[in-house]
């Protein structure tokens, strides 16, 4: 849909109850759904704004690369013509197709399955007009996924890249405390190739990721939630050198109440149990009781970081 139609009202995914595929590998994407943030229509909206800054944006068609389950997809398939959602496991794809056309009704005909990965993708050069890759790029090869996205796009386009991180506790010092004691301990234990490689990008808040000069233009990074520091987005040590180049816009943005929220102590427990390796309860019970303890059966106040960036596909 062109920019001057109704901004599009964000769509809710239906529940999954089936594993994308198997649990020793992929995500449950019941409790994905269930205890992950929802992305607000705010999130979408800054993305369209960007978009519209360009005077040669056209709004036909989005990827929604790693798309898991399609949650991104089925917002986007409100202000584009057609989407194509895109994944390497094979489950995903399947469980994305299930949800947004059996479950949500979205027309077969404005939507693109592919099961394939973000480094090399069966999309022809130069026919997409925004790409998104939310929660995704840190277990690709980083620079060949946004050169691939840059074949991509059409000359203007835009690429959008985000990650949100742990939320904060706030307002209860104690309990921020050994909430983040937990994450310690999870971090103990997050090893591995696939976690190794995704660390030290995550742990940057994506200022290590490199758009370079020769290919895009206008970059601008925003940083939601995160107190004005960078440190924020660090989960351990493990962090990767910073390639923000000269000229690049830093937006900071706090206080953002569509990712803020009230959670109880079961939240807290099942959204650590959507993060791989998954930590026995009982490994850390002392950790749990404590926390509990401290909330008192009550309800808490927790903010989510998020960064986001953008780029535009400069014309040859």
């Amino acid at each position: 849909m062109p920019p001057s139609a109704t901004a599009a009202e964000t769509t809710a995914v239906p529940a999954a109850k089936e594993l994308g595929f198997s649990a020793k590998q992929g995500a449950n994407w019941s409790e994905y759904l269930s205890f992950r943030p929802i992305y607000p229509q705010s999130f979408f909206e800054r993305i369209y704004d960007y978009h519209s800054n360009n005077s040669s944006a056209t709004w036909d068609i989005a990827h929604d690369i790693g798309a898991g389950c399609g949650v991104v997809t089925a917002t986007l398939a409100g202000r584009f013509n057609k989407v194509t959602v895109s994944d390497p496991n094979p489950g995903y794809v399947t469980l994305a197709q299930k949800l947004l056309i059996e479950n949500s009704g979205l027309e077969v005909s404005r939507l693109r399955f592919l099961q394939e990965g973000a480094e090399k993708s069966s999309v022809r050069s130069g026919t997409i007009d925004v790409a998104l890759l939310c929660e995704c790029i840190h277990w690709t090869d980083t620079e060949a996924t946004i050169r691939e996205v840059g074949r991509e796009l059409r000359c203007g386009g835009s690429i959008v890249i985000t990650h949100y991180t742990v939320p904060r506790i706030v307002g209860n010092a104690g309990a921020q405390r050994v909430w983040k004691l937990i994450w310690d301990e999870y971090s103990k234990r997050a090893n591995g190739p696939l976690l190794d490689h995704a660390f030290p990008i995550i742990n940057t808040g994506f200022e290590s990721l490199e758009l370079p000069t020769d290919q895009w233009e206008n970059v601008t990074r925003i940083y939601i939630n995160s107190q004005g520091d960078l440190g924020t987005f660090r989960m351990n040590d493990r962090v990767g050198e910073n390639k923000v180049k000269q000229g690049e816009k830093r937006l900071w943005v706090e206080g953002d109440q569509d990712w803020s929220d009230e959670k109880d102590i079961a939240w807290f427990k099942g959204y650590l149990a959507t993060w791989v390796p998954v930590i026995p309860e009982s490994d850390i019970q002392d950790l749990w009781n404590e926390l509990d303890a401290l909330l008192g059966g009550a309800k808490v106040h927790i903010e989510t970081p998020i960064a986001m960036v953008l780029a535009t596909k400069k014309f040859n």
